[in-house]
């Protein structure tokens, strides 16, 4: 229960994230909201204006907290990948899995009215919650209380997929069907015969040398549908820099498919507090009619099940994978709220009609079976081929 004695500050400098290190390092729970991790993150963007972590406290103790930053950046609707406008905004991103300590409706409800003061004095223009899981208490209470037009109240909905890891590898293939496993080593033996005794698996948990590493995915990544959309791996300081700070802690994990010593295929993610969190991955365009994709998955789990890793977290995303393997999932979205003022109305208003457009256009194309092949499409169409597979 929220009591008398309850107070709300925040932190909006870097060093003084130290203050609450002990607690949040006792609810941290996923690589993104890890407070060294945020650190990293406020220090390397350049839209950062700021931490602004939001502390309650309950008798003179954290009892839960709001892990933002404040940003100088765009709002950018989109319709599917097409994002048309940018719109200068001063904007409080809440970080994916950004909400740590104990919920209940009470907090929620001191939350978000602490939220809807920010809004309201123009400290803010819009504050943005990124993948908000379903089971939220502040989301279902920012849906029964967030102001009508300012809070975005019919949010689209995303599935989240995880996956239970049993002790023994090899429990992926024993789990399809035997013309799918069959199908499987069938490409296996396929890319095998195309580059006879040139294909190496590299499954990595220690590195030497971080820079030289991103440097050679690059020339992978730079090929992807991912780069295409602005996402996936990038050879960047804040690459380099993130995967420098969980390799120093023995977390970082990548597989690599090596064709004649050159990088074709990759997988990154961390194992953290036991679960192995899927952060970016990318094969060669040329390589697609060998499903490299589904052969690093099926070796990436056998290696994390020899390591005793008990649950792999898809990550975000929509992809059939995730569904065909994954045995757990919850829904997730992201939501937004808007100063009510001139500025505000103009972020409200262009989502809501980008989201109106983006809606009618999946409902057209669900209907008629084209959404999947549409999406396949676009995908490939971003993927930027420079070479062709050479036999020799």
């Amino acid at each position: 229960m929220v009591q008398s004695n309850t107070t709300i500050r925040t932190i909006k400098s870097v060093h003084e994230l130290e203050n609450v290190r002990a607690c949040w390092h006792s609810w941290q729970n996923h690589p993104n909201s890890d407070i060294d991790h945020f650190k990293l993150i406020c220090r390397l963007r350049h839209a950062t204006v700021s931490p602004h972590v939001i502390v309650m406290e309950c008798d003179g103790q954290p009892c839960f907290l709001i892990v933002a930053r404040m940003e100088q950046t765009h709002f950018e609707p989109s319709i599917g990948y097409f994002k048309p406008i940018k719109i200068p905004a001063k904007i409080l991103t809440v970080v994916n899995r950004g909400l740590l300590g104990k919920e209940n409706d009470e907090i929620a409800e001191v939350l978000i009215q602490h939220l809807w003061s920010l809004l309201v004095s123009g400290e803010v223009e819009a504050i943005v919650f990124h993948n908000i899981s379903e089971h939220s208490l502040l989301l279902r209470n920012l849906m029964r209380h967030g102001p009508r037009w300012w809070c975005e109240k019919l949010p689209t909905w995303s599935t989240h997929w995880a996956m239970e890891v049993p002790k023994e590898p090899g429990f992926l293939l024993q789990k399809l069907r035997s013309k799918h496993r069959s199908w499987i080593r069938k490409k296996q033996r396929e890319l095998e015969s195309v580059f006879p005794y040139r294909i190496s698996w590299q499954w990595m948990k220690t590195f030497d040398d971080i820079p030289d590493l991103c440097k050679r995915l690059e020339v992978v990544a730079a090929r992807t549908y991912q780069r295409g959309l602005g996402a996936g791996f990038s050879d960047n300081e804040e690459f380099r820099q993130r995967l420098s700070l969980f390799a120093s802690r023995g977390s970082l994990r990548v597989l690599i498919l090596e064709i004649q010593a050159e990088v074709r295929a990759f997988w990154i993610g961390e194992v953290y507090r036991g679960s192995f969190h899927s952060s970016a991955t990318g094969f060669d365009p040329n390589l697609r009619e060998y499903e490299p994709g589904t052969l690093l998955f099926i070796r990436m789990v056998d290696e994390l099940a020899v390591e005793g890793v008990r649950n792999f977290d898809f990550g975000l995303g929509d992809a059939f994978y995730k569904s065909r393997f994954g045995d757990k999932s919850w829904q997730e979205t992201t939501v937004r709220l808007f100063s009510p003022s001139v500025k505000g109305f103009v972020l409200r208003s262009s989502l809501w009609f980008f989201s109106l457009l983006d809606g009618v256009g999946r409902h057209f194309l669900e209907n008629f079976g084209g959404l999947d092949h549409l999406k396949t499409k676009w995908r490939r169409l971003l993927s930027t081929s420079r070479h062709e597979i050479k036999e020799e």
